[in-house]
């Protein structure tokens, strides 16, 4: 297991974290009292290339770097708990795809069905486009159209060609890249990553000022599509569920459009006495989800009204 540092990106700043490399995954570090080690982007990574978990806990145990967890996931559709570690359920956001007909008629909302047919009528064009120097300036169009975006500030507001260039640019060989289009100008985009038994949506995002023109649903109603032509089983979008956030319009978005929520197991292993203790008081939570609900909902609301001030 080779040391390194690797880059990853937290509310939109990138920061260079503590690494291994370890066979082609690399395990990133995080926290500065309680270092835990997951391996990075194991959502967006191949299933058939990630290498077993004891293989990577091996390796930490006979390092010298003091990790203190060890985190990992089961894939989606594997739900039926494999390892005997600590284990907590977490979620994922699926469409379970057979057919487009099935999905349009039986697993989406009559509101949503209604929002296709809108965008249609208004003259949305989704297509799939090349990872260009024009396709990249139409994100940083979006991107800038406003700083504040979903009641905060936006993390990618004037990001300058070469960030929005890389950022969205990972995993290329095997990803589609979706522009939506009004009367020639894009209004937004939307990137899918594939693998063998799945499909995810790293990124959907339009312009607020085209928001009645229902793009988004244009564009899933694609991305179904897609999935029905390579036969490809399950759609993903993250999580269905946040924390203890059981409500937002991100979910209800994802429900009105087929989505559903399906619980894989997590897994957390104590590699150090320290490990074992967070552990046993469930420090390797996120501090938000202890908030309770209501409270966090009023921090929010408050949150919006003063960005809106602004």
């Amino acid at each position: 297991m080779l040391s390194t540092t690797h880059e990853v990106s937290i509310k939109g700043k990138r920061y260079e974290v503590p690494a291994f490399r370890l066979d082609n995954v690399v395990v990133v570090v995080h926290g500065s009292f309680l270092k835990v080690a997951e391996v990075f982007d194991e959502y967006w990574l191949e299933a058939e290339t990630l290498p077993e978990p004891q293989h990577i806990l091996q390796q930490l145990r006979e390092s010298d770097h003091n990790v203190d967890l060890f985190t990992f996931a089961q894939r989606v559709p594997d739900t039926k708990p494999r390892f005997d570690f600590h284990m907590e359920w977490d979620n994922v956001a699926i469409i379970p795809v057979s057919s487009y007909d099935t999905w349009f008629r039986q697993q989406i909302s009559s509101a949503s069905r209604r929002n296709i047919r809108t965008s249609e009528k208004k003259g949305v064009v989704i297509k799939a486009v090349q990872y260009d120097e024009t396709y990249i300036q139409g994100i940083m169009a979006i991107y800038n159209e406003s700083p504040f975006r979903g009641g905060r500030k936006y993390w990618h507001y004037g990001k300058d060609f070469s960030t929005v260039q890389t950022e969205n640019g990972t995993y290329r060989e095997r990803s589609t890249f979706l522009g939506a289009y009004l009367e020639g100008e894009m209004i937004g985009y939307m990137k899918i990553v594939w693998d063998t038994n799945s499909a995810a949506i790293m990124q959907i995002l339009s312009k607020m000022e085209a928001r009645d023109t229902r793009p988004n649903n244009a564009f899933l109603s694609e991305a179904v599509k897609l999935c029905v032509e390579r036969k490809i089983p399950y759609l993903l979008y993250e999580r269905f569920i946040y924390g203890n956030k059981t409500d937002s319009t991100l979910t209800r978005f994802k429900r009105e459009n087929g989505f559903i929520r399906m619980d894989i197991p997590r897994y957390f292993v104590p590699l150090t006495p320290k490990g074992w203790l967070a552990l046993k008081l469930g420090l390797q939570k996120d501090p938000k989800d202890m908030i309770p609900q209501w409270l966090r909902s009023r921090l929010l609301d408050s949150r919006e009204k003063w960005y809106l001030r602004q």
